[in-house]
């Protein structure tokens, strides 16, 4: 509900019929039915495995789940003790993992440790032997040549475990805290046994050396906590087999900006585990699962019967079909939050054929995924798994990456930051609500568009503000532009673009770049460029240049004929109803509103952002040469006022232009065009003073107040 309020006063075009709660009936008919399929496809396994785990959660993680982080860390050399009795030295950042020790491994080819490899080595403190195998993976320079492995401190210990078969030895438990395999240090928290074992390992003359190193540590992306591997029951997904076939559906998508597409490939080439998809949390979509008391073997639910809780449905038979034990128990744990994202085409599509829903399954796959680069690996990579396993096919045409909006320290801005940076009239610049309420949807939604897609911006509350100008920019202008068509009937025969002025054409022209530029840069989501065109066009041509020149003839209209006034108003009214639909996706409201004052009543379209998009069109796509001339005209004139200290609104009596017989039969046929843009009473053609400025290789100009 709050994110719809938000986006609704921000202007987002949503289909809210489509609306849903990641947990709501819907979302777990539908997360539960994929469940159900994938485990008849023999796609979902249940096993007992090391899990990622977060020990401030409390929950199992996903290789999507951590983030790596770098640090500094402790590297101690330890003494284990040989067969006959001599020391041999293991440098490990993690002590408190001895009791979980199971092997030692060296390089075969290291020539210190050949002659021990399948002997029994003691573990200090603990006692318990090990035994010394042979890896080639073993790297003979990090600290003395041999690795411990503990079940479990990393992926290597879990890999080398299920290779080798190794003993299995827990001693962290789910809340961090070391087991009673631990012996003296059962129920200490990691740090604090790590400190006691160094301790305890000085005292006996087992610590031999400790060593300042850099470590890259896995932590859980929500608590920050690094992370351990726990023993325990959980379902999966495989994926390890897919790689090819999820590189090759991320080639077939078109990616926005295309680098982005690099992320997910490099996601998927380095997998290391297949999905594990369940939780322990208090909320979430539950398995639809029972388990048999007497035998363990689980019991689906009936996909007609879903959305099901198991914890308090019924199991939906009487009998185990292995044991024919009557007892069953329900899954306790809840799917991971990605298992119901991932699936947002076909909720959408309705592809659990929900009662209370309506849906198509044309939707599938749908046009453009819009989502920040963080969740690549998330919620585009599963969403493009559970497209594959459940439609063999890609889920959305496009993908459209954007980056992350920053604070004034460079931080991605955060919920956190809504509680914070309020002054003392109760603005928060990080506050969408207040931002709107004081510059209003439109410049905030300017704000956003200042960066080219997939990069970060920083915020910036000038930014904000310059975007408020430009809205106010625009409606003067429409005012303006809609002053001088109160007796315009545009259901009248206007003239054609030949007989259009020099003027008005050249703005036509420019228009039909701009809408072509714009065009493209939209079709590839570029919404930055497609801004920076349009604006330039809306500053530079129309405003500074085209309105300036044909105010003069509503001011004077005694010095122009009838047929150049009405090629003024129908291009007036045409380029204008360009230029607020260009701007439409930028600033919804603004040019909504115009576009209800002017041509609603006449088009008889509800809204702006229900009517065409502007099309180009070849035949108004002349180049007007001589309009480049009274550019630089322009430009110098601005130039020289602003050397000169003379105020752009202030009349000059005379301009003076230093030109050739050509290029002046050029500026001839615009003088009016240019005395009203440079307020000049006189247009003069002769050598100009010592204070001229030369705007090209042909022409100087010079003013005299």
């Amino acid at each position: 509900g709050e994110y719809e309020k938000l986006w609704r006063k921000l202007g987002l075009s949503v289909d809210w019929s489509l609306r849903y709660s990641t947990i709501d009936l819907h979302c777990q008919r539908t997360s539960q039915k994929s469940f159900i399929e994938l485990y008849s496809d023999d796609r979902v396994y249940r096993s007992v495995e090391p899990v990622i785990w977060d020990t401030h959660f409390e929950t199992a993680l996903a290789q999507a789940d951590l983030d790596t982080i770098t640090r500094k860390g402790q590297l101690h050399d330890i003494a284990f003790l040989t067969e006959e009795g001599t020391k041999l030295v293991i440098s490990t950042t993690r002590p408190e993992l001895l009791p979980a020790c199971v092997a030692l491994y060296c390089n075969s080819d290291d020539e210190r440790f050949k002659h021990l490899i399948g002997t029994q080595i003691t573990v200090p403190l603990f006692n318990h032997t090990v035994l010394l195998r042979a890896d080639d993976d073993v790297d003979m320079s990090y600290g003395t040549g041999l690795m411990m492995v503990c079940t479990f401190g990393d992926a290597e210990d879990v890999r080398r475990w299920k290779r080798d078969k190794l003993e299995l030895r827990p001693c962290i438990e789910p809340n961090g805290r070391l087991s009673a395999l631990a012996g003296p240090y059962e129920g200490m928290v990691t740090l604090e046994a790590r400190k006691k074992i160094l301790a305890d390992l000085r005292e006996n003359g087992f610590l031999l050396g400790t060593a300042t190193v850099e470590q890259v540590v896995s932590i859980a992306e929500r608590s920050e906590t690094p992370v351990e591997y726990i023993m325990a029951p959980h379902w999966f997904i495989k994926i390890l087999d897919l790689k090819n076939e999820l590189l090759a559906l991320s080639e077939k998508l078109n990616w926005h900006p295309d680098f982005m597409r690099t992320r997910l490939d490099q996601w998927i080439t380095g997998l290391k585990y297949d999905w594990n998809i369940t939780r322990q949390r208090f909320y979430g979509v539950p398995f639809p699962v029972w388990y048999c008391k007497s035998c363990g073997k689980p019991v689906l639910a009936r996909i007609d019967d879903l959305p099901v809780d198991p914890l308090e449905d019924a199991c939906p038979i009487s009998h185990c079909p292995e044991c024919h034990s009557t007892d069953f128990v329900g899954d306790e744990d809840v799917m991971d939050t990605w298992m119901t994202s991932s699936l947002t085409p076909l909720i959408n599509a309705n592809w659990a054929k929900s009662a209370d829903r309506s849906g198509d399954l044309d939707l599938h796959p749908m046009n453009v995924r819009v989502q920040a680069y963080e969740i690549i690996r998330t919620w585009a990579f599963y969403t493009i798994v559970k497209s594959y396993l459940h439609k063999q096919s890609v889920p959305w045409k496009d993908v459209m990456i954007s980056g992350w909006g920053l604070n004034e320290q460079g931080k991605k801005i955060s919920k956190r930051d809504l509680d914070k940076f309020t002054d003392a009239n109760g603005f928060n610049r990080y506050n969408p609500y207040t931002v709107i309420e004081k510059y209003g949807a439109d410049a905030l939604r300017h704000w956003a568009t200042n960066t080219h897609l997939g990069n970060n911006l920083k915020y910036s509350e000038k930014d904000v503000r310059d975007g408020r100008k430009i809205v106010v920019k625009l409606w003067n202008s429409a005012r303006f532009c809609a002053l001088q068509l109160n007796e315009f009937d545009p259901n009248e025969t206007r003239p054609a673009a030949e007989q259009r002025t020099l003027e008005d054409r050249w703005i036509i022209s420019e228009l039909q770049k701009t809408i072509a530029s714009v065009s493209s840069s939209l079709d590839a989501y570029d919404y930055g460029a497609a801004k920076n065109t349009l604006e330039k066009y809306f500053w530079d041509r129309y405003c500074d240049n085209y309105l300036e020149m044909v105010k003069d003839r509503f001011w004077h209209p005694e010095r122009y004929d009838s047929a150049v006034i009405a090629s003024t108003k129908a291009t007036l009214w045409e380029t204008l109803r360009s230029v607020i639909a260009l701007f439409a996706p930028f600033l919804p409201f603004v040019t909504e509103e115009i576009y209800q004052r002017i041509y609603c009543p006449v088009e008889g379209v509800i809204s702006l952002h229900v009517s065409s998009w502007p099309e180009v069109s070849d035949s108004l796509s002349v180049e007007v040469p001589e309009m480049d001339m009274i550019r630089e005209v322009l430009d110098g004139v601005r130039k020289l006022r602003s050397d000169l200290h003379i105020p752009q609104n202030k009349q000059i009596s005379t301009l003076i232009i230093d030109t050739d017989e050509q290029t002046k039969s050029h500026l001839k046929q615009l003088e009016l065009s240019v005395m009203g843009v440079t307020r000049a009473e006189r247009v003069l053609y002769s050598s100009v003073p010592d204070t001229c400025l030369m705007v090209s290789d042909t022409m100087s100009i010079s003013i005299v107040v």
